[in-house]
């Protein structure tokens, strides 16, 4: 899962909105970093215990929950829950990997995942140093160029963005690739590529909740009436809503939408109304860093 053909997921694009946040603790609303690969998530149990249920599939997530030894995070869409011990704070994130560096100088995962850090400490520059090594060390590691795609797509520069992306698909055909260029093509308002690329992501991965509300936020919102298509945002809204139980409120707010698209507007106010029920709150892009 952690392999050079893959990036992360963490907080960045305008169409997916993340589960709200539980009374803040010390923990809550915190960015937390992975601190290797492979690291295992799961579920709580009403016992209190944890059952491990896969893996992780991002470098940072934001904390929605904490309980005790472990903290709740959301996985494309989707609550689990990771040891607190297997993750490092933002604020500590670049010692940490720094410290991880002085062991292991050559590792290209550890310039990555410090490079992600710096960039969510607002170092952008050095954030860009650091992927511009970690891809000179592993030049084939599409995970590098999409995490520095993602860094050109917050500072605005789309055209760079798109070029990596375009490496990484070029050298996976992974969904991810397309998911994050289809993002870079919305920025740019060119959202006929924006839908065919989200289009492709869901084609090579129909499960994916969230490849699906990409594609219906597109196909439900965008300002290009040729772009538009109410039919087909319902249904990969739906999906989008089946494949995490009805319980993203994100993911129900573009269901909302789909169906405003299509004229029925009872059924847009209903799920709206689901979709505050949940209490999510909108968050910008939640997609990003993969490793």
């Amino acid at each position: 899962m952690f392999g050079p053909d893959l990036y992360a997921t963490l907080a960045l694009a305008a169409s997916i909105l993340a589960p709200a946040l539980q009374p803040r603790t010390d923990w809550v609303g915190d960015i937390v970093f992975i601190k290797k690969s492979q690291t295992t998530v799961g579920q709580m149990e009403p016992d209190g215990t944890f059952t491990p249920t896969g893996s992780s599939r991002s470098i940072q997530y934001v904390v929605t929950r904490e309980e005790k030894a472990h903290v709740q995070v959301v996985q494309e869409g989707k609550r689990v829950w990771v040891a607190k011990d297997d993750v490092v704070r933002i604020k500590d994130a670049v010692d940490y990997f720094t410290k991880m560096l002085d062991q292991e100088p050559d590792n290209d995962q550890w310039f990555a995942f410090r490079g992600w850090a710096r960039f969510r400490q607002g170092k952008t520059d050095e954030a860009l140093k650091d992927y511009a090594e970690a891809i000179r060390l592993s030049p084939r590691a599409a995970s590098w160029y999409g995490n520095r795609g993602l860094i050109y797509v917050e500072t605005k520069k789309l055209d760079e963005a798109i070029a990596d992306f375009t490496t990484a698909i070029d050298l996976t055909g992974n969904e991810i690739g397309y998911r994050h260029r289809g993002m870079a093509y919305s920025r740019k308002k060119d959202f006929a590529k924006a839908a065919e690329d989200y289009a492709k992501a869901v084609e090579l991965n129909p499960d994916s909740a969230l490849n699906q509300n990409q594609l219906a936020w597109t196909l439900a919102t965008v300002p290009d009436a040729k772009v538009r298509d109410g039919k087909r945002a319902l249904e990969a809204a739906k999906k989008a809503c089946e494949l995490t139980d009805h319980k993203n409120g994100g993911y129900l707010d573009t269901l909302a939408a789909a169906y405003a698209e299509l004229g029925e507007f009872d059924k847009a106010v209903q799920w709206q109304e689901k979709a505050l029920q949940v209490g999510d709150i909108p968050v910008k892009d939640q997609d990003g860093a993969r490793k």
